[in-house]
């Protein structure tokens, strides 16, 4: 973990998209927000939403450790985090990561509730063999740890799709450039987006480290929960933007195939 950098954006959000996609389908909610139930997680104050926090990993293709962003989701096995799809694999001519843990409420070091270490990691044909950033996304299913599960400790987010380009969100990261030094969480809040594209973008200026890290509609300060409709992805250059992967059918395709650990 000390030799982590963060992960770099694989592209910046010019970079060419595919045809848009339909954003008028009917918005659907797969998981609703979930608070933690769990004795353990209590008594623990830190200033940050304890659902989001930092991921480590290692990438065996160049032999590099590196840092993203993720968030706990709500799931039936009360196991999931949503991150980036190049958090999880290196797209085109890469490889799964290895050595992959989420720390949530990770700040300066400190790990409050422990690491949570992967199961499994999923991400989409579209970013494993073209690196096509409409599908960058990534899910991955964590093992227990002494807490217990994931959800029950810290909570997790609801999960929703088809809610068009144009929402207001809050973007929680852990940006490690341009003076941000990656060992504590920022966020962007009610910040509006719009389309790029087949993407989202907003005017959150994260860079890297961020990747991976939740785009929430409805976020509620006091629980730190909210629905995620979509993950940072890649930053413009100088940064001044982020995009996002759309949240559409293929997210209900992802959950399913992950949901139950």
């Amino acid at each position: 973990m000390r030799r982590a950098v963060e992960a770099d954006t694989p592209a910046d959000a010019k970079a060419s998209r595919k045809a848009a996609v339909d954003a008028a389908a009917e918005p659907a909610q797969l998981a609703k927000p979930q608070k933690a139930t769990s004795k353990k997680a209590r008594g623990v104050r830190i200033a940050t939403s304890i659902v989001q926090g930092k991921v480590f990993f290692h990438n065996p293709t160049n032999g590099g450790d590196y840092a993203c962003s993720a968030a706990a989701v709500n799931n039936p096995t009360k196991n999931m985090v949503f991150t980036a799809g190049h958090c999880v694999h290196g797209g085109a001519g890469g490889t799964w990561a290895t050595n992959w843990v989420f720390v949530p409420a990770y700040y300066n070091g400190s790990r409050p509730y422990g690491t949570w270490s992967a199961k499994t990691l999923t991400t989409f044909n579209g970013w494993i063999n073209n690196s096509d950033l409409n599908y960058d996304i990534g899910v991955v299913n964590v093992w227990d740890n002494g807490a217990g599960k994931l959800v029950d400790t810290v909570g997790g987010m609801g999960l929703g799709y088809n809610y068009g380009y144009s929402n207001t969100v809050t973007v929680w990261g852990y940006p490690a450039a341009f003076g941000y030094d990656g060992e504590v969480p920022y966020v962007c809040q009610n910040i509006p987006t719009w389309q790029d594209g087949s993407r989202v973008q907003n005017g959150c200026t994260m860079v890297e480290g961020a990747s991976g890290g939740p785009w929430l509609r409805d976020y509620n300060e006091t629980t730190g929960l909210g629905t995620e409709i979509g993950v940072t992805s890649t930053r413009t250059d100088p940064p001044a933007y982020i995009d996002s992967p759309y949240f559409d059918n293929k997210i209900q395709t992802i959950y399913n195939n992950t949901a139950n650990g």
